[in-house]
């Protein structure tokens, strides 16, 4: 049995989700550092390599900006608390348990990125939103 001849065999790009935003260029997105991309809603987008994670740019704690604070890893450290978060889901993973951050759907096409501004999830209740550590 003949096999059809098929001209090209790579899947289609993505198309870009209805409502996301473009950021622009991936290549201008500083690779291993925490970067503001929008300011309503705060969102911030931290990059390795072709994987980038957006996530709330609004420390749940203590209001402070997490693009002012560090990144090692896949992990985003407040810069007035010093609480640490995962980039990729949004939980808190450090000492004080906090309220996870909303995380957000990037899409890079044809080395563009863009981002939706709606959360993946619904936030947590704003009521308790971190454990206190006894001193």
């Amino acid at each position: 049995m003949k096999v059809p001849f098929r001209r090209d065999r790579r899947t289609p790009p993505p198309a870009v989700p209805e409502g996301a935003v473009r950021v622009g260029p991936l290549a201008d997105v500083p690779e291993g550092a925490v970067q503001r991309i929008c300011q309503n809603p705060p969102i911030a987008v931290l990059r390795h390599g072709a994987t980038v994670h957006a996530f709330e740019d609004r420390c749940p704690h203590a209001g402070a900006l997490l693009s002012r604070g560090t990144a090692r890893g896949d992990e985003v450290t407040c810069p007035s608390h010093k609480g640490v978060f995962r980039a990729d889901t949004g939980k808190s993973i450090g000492e004080q348990s906090c309220r996870a951050l909303r995380t957000y759907e990037p899409v890079v096409v044809d080395g563009v990125l863009y981002v939706n501004p709606a959360p993946r999830e619904a936030r947590e209740a704003r009521r308790d939103v971190c454990d206190r550590i006894s001193a």
